[in-house]
C-alpha cells in the first residue's frame, strides 16, 4: 500500500502558508524549508502550543517565578515612581540654577568694572558644569565649587538679584515662584532671612489661597515658616473649625475640605489640638448621635457608616495616624454599633 505523503504547505517551516514576499526574502537567504531560524537553523520549526489554564490569565505557574527580588506590591511601585520623580525635579533645578548664575555671571563680566572675584567665579561655574556629562546625585554640581566661590555667588550675584525681583514679585501671576525663589534653591537653599518681610507682605494678601501659599513651606526655612503659619495659617485654620456646620445626612459647609488641605503644611498635633480645642469631636458625635436618633428620619446602618466614612476618608494619613484622632474615631464606631 502506497504511503501518502503529507501536504507541503502543512509541514512546520513551510514556506508555502507565508506571504510571497516572506517566502521570496527567506530564500533569498538560503532558508531551507523544515529548518529553524538562525544562523545554523537552531530556531523552534512547529508553532508553541497553547495551554488552557482554567481561572487563571497569561504568566499564570504552579510555582512563581524567583527572580531574587522582594515583592513589589503596587504601593511600593508607586513610591519608587515618585522618589525617580523627585530625583529627576532635583536634578533638572540644579542644572537651570547653575545656568541661570552663569548668564548673571557672564552679564557682570561685560561691564566695565568687574571684579576679579566676578572673572574666578565665572571660571570656577564654568569648569564645575562638566558634572553634567556624569551620573550625579542631588548637590554634586555645588560641592564642585570652591567655598569662596559659592560665598560670592550667593551673596553678591544671587541675593542682589532676588531682592530686586522679590520688590517686583506679584503672587497671583507667579505663586509658586519659579522665575525668582525657586531656580536659587540649589544654592541659597531657602528664602534669604532678609527677604522674608518683603514676601510676608505680600502673600498675607493671598492667605487664603494654596496655590500661593503652599509651596512657601518648601522656599523658607524651618524658622520662617513656623512664623509664617502661626501668624497667618493656624489662626485661619482655627476660625474654619470653629465656624464649622456638621449636619447629617448632607454636609453642606465645605470648610473641613478646606481644613484637611491644608492640614499638611503644619504639623499633625498642632492640627489635632486645633481639632480637639474647637471641639470637632464632640460636635461631630453630637450630630451623628441625633441623626441616629432621629425616629422617622433615622439612617440605615449602611447610611450612617457610609456617612462616618466619608469623613474619614477625608483626614491625612498623618492625622489618622494619631493616637488622639484614633481613639475618637474609635468612640464613633462604638456609638454606631450601639445606636444600630
Amino acid at each position: 500500500m502506497a504511503l501518502v505523503e503529507p501536504s507541503i504547505s502543512n509541514l512546520p517551516g513551510s514556506l508555502a502558508s507565508t506571504r510571497p514576499a516572506v517566502a521570496k526574502m527567506l530564500q533569498k537567504w538560503n532558508f531551507k524549508e523544515g529548518s529553524g531560524l538562525g544562523a545554523r537553523g537552531q530556531g523552534i520549526v512547529a508553532p508553541v502550543q497553547p495551554t488552557l489554564h482554567p481561572k487563571t490569565g497569561i504568566g499564570y505557574g504552579e510555582r512563581s517565578y524567583e527572580n531574587g527580588l522582594p515583592d513589589t506590591t503596587p504601593v511600593v511601585q508607586e513610591e519608587w515612581r515618585r522618589r525617580c520623580e523627585e530625583l529627576a525635579r532635583a536634578l533638572r533645578l540644579e542644572e537651570e540654577c547653575c545656568n541661570k548664575t552663569l548668564e548673571l555671571l557672564r552679564d557682570m563680566a561685560e561691564e566695565d568694572d568687574s571684579s576679579a572675584e566676578t572673572t574666578e567665579a565665572l571660571a570656577a561655574v564654568l569648569k564645575s558644569m562638566k558634572v553634567f556629562q556624569e551620573e550625579r546625585t542631588p548637590g554634586m554640581w555645588k560641592a564642585m565649587l570652591p567655598s569662596s566661590t559659592m560665598l560670592y555667588i550667593i551673596e553678591h550675584v544671587i541675593k542682589p538679584k532676588m531682592a530686586a525681583d522679590a520688590r517686583e514679585w506679584t503672587p497671583s501671576w507667579d505663586p509658586d515662584c519659579h522665575h525668582w525663589v525657586r531656580p536659587w534653591i540649589p544654592l541659597v537653599g531657602h528664602l534669604p532671612d532678609s527677604l522674608y518681610d518683603t514676601v510676608e507682605s505680600k502673600i498675607i494678601n493671598h492667605a487664603d489661597e494654596y496655590a500661593v501659599i503652599s509651596p512657601w513651606k518648601a522656599y523658607m526655612d524651618p524658622k520662617q515658616w513656623e512664623t509664617y503659619t502661626r501668624r497667618h495659617v493656624l489662626p485661619w485654620l482655627t476660625r474654619l473649625v470653629r465656624e464649622l456646620m456638621i449636619a447629617p445626612p448632607k454636609q453642606m459647609d465645605p470648610s473641613f475640605h478646606t481644613v484637611m488641605q491644608w492640614a499638611p503644611l503644619v504639623p499633625a498635633k498642632i492640627v489635632v489640638s486645633i481639632l480637639e480645642q474647637e471641639l470637632f469631636f464632640d460636635r461631630y458625635e453630637d450630630a451623628l448621635r441625633h441623626w441616629l436618633q432621629s425616629g422617622a428620619g433615622k439612617p440605615s446602618s449602611e447610611e450612617a457608616v457610609a456617612w462616618y466614612t466619608g469623613w474619614k476618608n477625608l483626614f491625612t494619613p498623618e492625622l489618622l495616624a494619631d493616637e488622639r484622632v484614633l481613639a475618637r474615631m474609635d468612640a464613633v464606631v462604638a456609638l454606631l454599633d450601639r445606636e444600630a
